[in-house]
């Protein structure tokens, strides 16, 4: 979907990213992580032409990026950003219908669409006539998310858009956007500076340090194998094997038995096993009964069968 070839952006004498190399697959949610000034959101905004590249090759779906209009370009891609860029001055149903008024489509698909989409994002359907200036900051955060899907992009590009965030709101929309783009199937390229974030949202992790990628591949392969000190410091450093387990279900590791109902404390298959070792420490307990969705028992969690995995691994 997205390839990069050896790419390099200068300002003046300053070079901001250095040859890069990258290749994003379609429907994958790509995170570009790194400190302040590591070239992550200039990476991004390269891939839009929001800044030109100054050597190598950017192509979408195979085709160099600077073969399409510019304008066309940018319709084709979402954008959203960490301030929301919202209008002030229109309501959230002009904002949201922006892009696809560019595009000419008629009053009524405009008027379908921007009702689907809030609907899609938990938005009330009175909040078409409200200001930005009247919706909290995670609301109008779900509203800078709409309008970048309002033409129905296959990329998405996300600049830090929950950066100035409460935690807690903060938490809500990462769960929200990860449930988003497994429904939707998009192809997303998120750029952060929050670790966290990145592991609970990525597909694929790639670590940008002073314009370079030094490391990229899912958040499990990094967390085990960083490539340097630098990457083994930015994912955590000692804290790794508590980061490892927030990502990885109960699921994945319990005992597929049926235990008696009561036999032990409980703990849902969809939970983390960073939740689970924490149930343990709670109860005081070695072992945790397994439930579905509706409480039936389908498992154990043993932190003996736990610990030997590891060990293996």
């Amino acid at each position: 979907m997205i390839e990069l070839f050896d790419v390099t952006r200068r300002f003046g004498d300053e070079t901001a990213v250095d040859r890069i190399s990258l290749r994003v697959e379609r429907g994958e949610f790509c995170v570009l992580v790194g400190t302040s000034g590591c070239g992550k959101s200039t990476t991004l905004r390269m891939i839009n032409r929001l800044i030109e590249h100054s050597e190598g090759e950017i192509h979408l779906d195979g085709q160099p990026i600077r073969d399409f209009p510019e304008d066309q370009l940018r319709r084709r891609i979402g954008y959203a950003i960490q301030s929301t860029g919202l209008f002030p001055h229109w309501t959230v149903a002009r904002n949201i219908g922006l892009v696809p008024r560019l595009l000419q489509w008629s009053g009524s698909r405009i008027q379908d669409r921007v009702e689907a989409l809030m609907a899609l994002l938990g938005l009330p359907p009175e909040f078409a006539h409200k200001y930005p200036h009247q919706l909290s900051g995670g609301q109008a955060q779900r509203v800078g998310v709409a309008r970048a899907l309002a033409a129905d992009p296959d990329i998405l590009l996300m600049d830090e858009p929950f950066g100035a965030l409460d935690p807690i709101t903060r938490q809500t929309l990462q769960v929200e956007l990860r449930d988003l783009q497994d429904r939707l199937d998009k192809t997303i390229v998120f750029v952060t500076h929050d670790m966290d974030e990145a592991l609970a949202l990525a597909d694929r992790l790639v670590v940008m340090h002073e314009g370079r990628i030094v490391q990229q591949g899912s958040p499990i392969e990094l967390l085990r194998a960083p490539a340097d000190d630098f990457v083994a410091s930015l994912l955590g450093g000692d804290d790794r094997g508590l980061k490892e387990a927030a990502l990885v279900r109960v699921g994945e590791r319990m005992q597929p038995i049926t235990p008696k109902v009561g036999e032990a404390p409980w703990v849902s298959r969809e939970a983390t096993l960073n939740q689970a070792l924490s149930l343990m420490l709670w109860h005081q307990t070695r072992h945790l009964l397994v439930v579905d969705d509706a409480d039936a028992p389908v498992g154990r969690l043993s932190l003996d069968a736990l610990l030997q995995k590891a060990h293996h691994e």
